[in-house]
This record gives C-alpha cells, structure tokens and sequence, in this order.
C-alpha cells in the first residue's frame, strides 16, 4: 500500500486537484486499486485510481463515490514529499 494524504470530501460535481477541476475532465482508469482509511472513522476502503488530463498538467488520484452521495479523493505522496 502506498501512502495517501486526504485531500477532501464534496457532495456537489466539482472539485480541484492541482488547479483542475476533476469533474470537468474524464476521468481515465489506471486499471489499480488501492487501501485508503476514511478521514472520520479509520475504515479501509478500495479505490480506484485515476487520471485526468489538462493541455498542461496530468493529475493522479483516488476516489471512492459513497451512497450518501459524496466523493471521497487522495492523492499518492512520497515520503521526499513531506518538509519540516
């Protein structure tokens, strides 16, 4: 499992990643899955992960649809990511 920092939870059709809104672009499968924990109650859970394209930028995400609605996205760090 590789780490994942939460990036946010919405209910409506729009969300940004890196300046772009996901749900304006199709969403590419890269054919993985993998474990993230929800945000609140620390359950696992399996996501797809996916890939959407702008003319300037790509972004790699998870995300999970719930039945109340909501999207859940994390995006993929590595530890050289992290600054003290």
């Amino acid at each position: 499992m590789k780490n994942y920092v939460y990036l946010g939870t919405t209910s409506a059709k729009k969300f940004f990643i890196n300046g772009v809104d996901v749900f304006s672009r199709p969403w590419r499968s890269q054919g993985e899955c993998d474990i993230v924990l929800h945000p609140d109650n620390k359950q696992p859970y399996s996501f797809s992960i996916y890939r959407v394209e702008t003319e300037d930028k790509t972004v790699e995400f998870l995300a999970g649809h719930f039945e109340n609605d909501d999207w859940v996205f994390y995006k993929a760090f590595e530890e050289s990511d992290i600054f003290f």
